[in-house]
């Protein structure tokens, strides 16, 4: 009689623990695990890679810093990204490295049209920023700004991107940036905009700054800025594809693209377009606007051929268009 209330007893003990332990499980499995905020160790990892850029401009016989903006070293032979206004009108630049170290900068090209410019200064050990694509990033993704706002250098603030494909138009050109939260002052162009893992997918740039507008800042885009210093440091430039003739939209609804003018031994010339001219399409895409043009030839190169469909009296014609390559002094405002 005693073995069996014996084990009577084990049983209910036993039965008693496994009963706690599951308690205890299904309590801690509901206890939220903290959120780890990585701002702090992107900073780490990002900080050496953010530079100061001054603008210095002579005034008299005296150079005197004008203007103050940040840089991201890019590789370890010392070129540096920026922002084209950070460095526009200057007659030296300067570059101050996270540790204090001063060095006179070479601009190696600018490209107003994106907002951006590559410098190069001489010095050993630079850590250079890693890249992630930009077509790759989502609304809502936690990113961080580094820059010297208003002078004060390494400013950290973080946010979400608000938007991933802004157009905004200016002086004919389209452009394509990511909208941000995160706060963007001046002093911060040219900085450095990160995800969670301190890769750069975009360059700040500017913000809208007025009464009672918070929170929107704009980035170039990483793939932009890829791209955009590859030219500058194969060719010293961006070479962008150039048709060779003034364009307007041919009435309200949208027949097509009149040609009004054509540059002498320009592409278009070669080609045989002329003036009077209404241009239908472009390689089989209906083209009524000059965004329409706009968005073709930023996905080709000088040199490639485009079939352009023209309609001259009452004939349609088929023109094949060697891309040239446009001159600095050309907008698209003003002819494609």
């Amino acid at each position: 009689m005693r073995k069996s209330v014996s084990w009577h007893s084990f049983w209910y003990g036993l039965f008693g623990v496994l009963v706690g332990a599951l308690v205890v499980y299904q309590t801690a499995s509901r206890t939220p695990h903290p959120v780890v905020w990585p701002v702090a160790a992107v900073v780490k990892k990002l900080d050496p890679s953010v530079v100061v850029v001054l603008n210095n401009q002579r005034e008299g016989l005296a150079e005197r810093t004008r203007g103050i903006g940040s840089g991201v070293v890019i590789d370890h032979q010392g070129d540096i990204v920026t922002n084209y206004h950070v460095v526009a009108g200057a007659t030296s630049v300067t570059v101050v490295l996270a540790n204090g170290s001063r060095y006179r900068a070479r601009v190696m090209g600018v490209d107003p049209p994106t907002d951006l410019a590559v410098i190069r200064i001489r010095a050993l050990h630079l850590i250079p920023v890693a890249f992630a694509p930009s077509n790759q990033i989502q609304p809502g993704q936690l990113v961080v700004a580094i820059g010297n706002s208003l002078g004060l250098t390494h400013t950290v603030t973080s946010g979400i991107i608000s938007a991933k494909d802004r157009v905004l138009y200016r002086d004919g050109w389209e452009y394509h940036l990511i909208q941000t939260d995160a706060a963007i002052n001046p002093g911060n162009s040219g900085g450095p905009l990160v995800n969670a893992e301190g890769q750069l997918i975009g360059i700040n740039s500017s913000k809208i700054s007025q009464a009672g507008v918070e929170g929107i800042g704009f980035a170039i885009p990483s793939d932009t800025v890829r791209y955009v210093v590859g030219q500058i440091l194969r060719y010293g430039h961006v070479r962008r594809p150039w048709i060779g003739a003034s364009l307007q939209a041919a009435g309200p609804h949208g027949m097509g693209l009149l040609v009004v003018r054509v540059s002498p031994q320009g592409p278009a010339a070669t080609a045989g377009l002329y003036p009077g001219d209404l241009l239908i399409k472009i390689n089989g895409v209906a083209v009524t606007r000059i965004r329409d043009v706009i968005r073709i030839l930023e996905t080709v190169h000088p040199g490639t051929v485009l079939k352009m469909t023209v309609l001259r009296g009452t004939v349609n014609l088929t023109l094949p268009l060697k891309l040239g390559e446009i001159p600095s002094s050309t907008a698209l405002s003003q002819g494609a």
